[in-house]
């Protein structure tokens, strides 16, 4: 047992897990750019977007490959879109993260419940990132991936042996009433458009996994941080689009969905610790 715990704490396997995770952000880079289209995830395989040329498998190798292509197709030298590296680095760091927070730095637990607990929240990342970017891209949260990821990660939730099922149950609902009810408050009282429904959704995603007692932190970190980041492209597009009035007014638009994502990503990596330095302060 000595073995294996100082294996799966040791740096090969953090470097393990990062590789697995750049391995899933090519796909989900795929996810990204297919599902928003509306075309299979499956086939067919990667190929270049310019000129339909099937991408080898030494062509394929995550981040690597592209550096090594200098990022333009080995066929017609067009350009790959930079993203791909990027959500591939993206999520070789949260699987390396969360390898270290759940695995190697978890000794309480069974092996068995700290790769448990690694696997769902790897998934539950992985939903977030292939989100997150689309939402950025198009300004929607598609039901496709939202629906269906509320049921089965409050599924997953009982393999992590964390959150009580009762109160994931009520994070779900919770999650959607409240920036529902936001949402019709936007449409109905003030007349114009607020929360969309999709951004609902995803805090309903959200508590399904991580129980109603996280969705406080979601919402008011992920709040802050986008007002932080937010206001100064805001006003920034604002400005462009005054000057470009021919300019859809969607463009001046910045999507919420990012924020409750990394917002959700900070609780599960840091909450517990978050909470304690909180009540700390909050003692002393």
């Amino acid at each position: 047992m000595d073995e294996i715990a100082a294996l799966v704490s040791s740096p090969f396997a953090t470097a393990f897990a990062a590789l697995f995770g750049a391995i899933w952000g090519s796909f989900f880079d795929v996810c990204i750019t297919r599902i928003p289209a509306k075309q299979s995830i499956v086939r067919p395989g990667s190929r270049c977007a310019s000129c339909g040329t099937p991408i080898l498998w030494r062509d394929n190798i995550p981040i690597l490959s592209y550096f090594l292509l200098r990022g333009r197709c080995r066929a017609c030298k067009q350009p790959f879109s930079a993203r791909t590296p990027l959500v591939e680095a993206l999520a070789a760091l949260i699987a390396a993260a969360l390898w270290l927070t759940f695995v190697a730095g978890d000794p309480g637990e069974t092996l068995s419940i700290r790769i448990a607990r690694f696997m769902v929240y790897f998934a539950f990342a992985g939903v977030l990132v292939v989100l997150s970017f689309i939402d950025l891209a198009t300004l929607l949260l598609p039901d496709v991936i939202t629906l269906p990821a509320i049921p089965i990660l409050f599924a997953a939730g009982f393999a992590t042996h964390q959150v009580p099922w009762l109160q994931r149950l009520i994070g779900a609902a919770a999650g959607y009433l409240f920036l529902r009810l936001i949402a019709d408050f936007y449409y109905y009282v003030l007349k114009r458009e607020g929360l969309g429904l999709g951004d609902a959704k995803l805090l309903a995603l959200i508590g399904a996994l991580l129980g109603w007692r996280a969705l406080l932190f979601v919402v008011v970190f992920g709040s802050m941080a986008g007002s932080l980041i937010s206001l100064p492209i805001l006003v920034w597009r604002r400005r462009r689009a005054a000057a470009t009035p021919d300019e859809p007014l969607h463009h001046a638009l910045v999507p919420f969905g990012p924020f409750l994502a990394g917002a959700a990503l900070v609780h599960v990596l840091f909450g517990p610790r978050l909470f304690a330095l909180a009540a700390e302060l909050l003692g002393g």
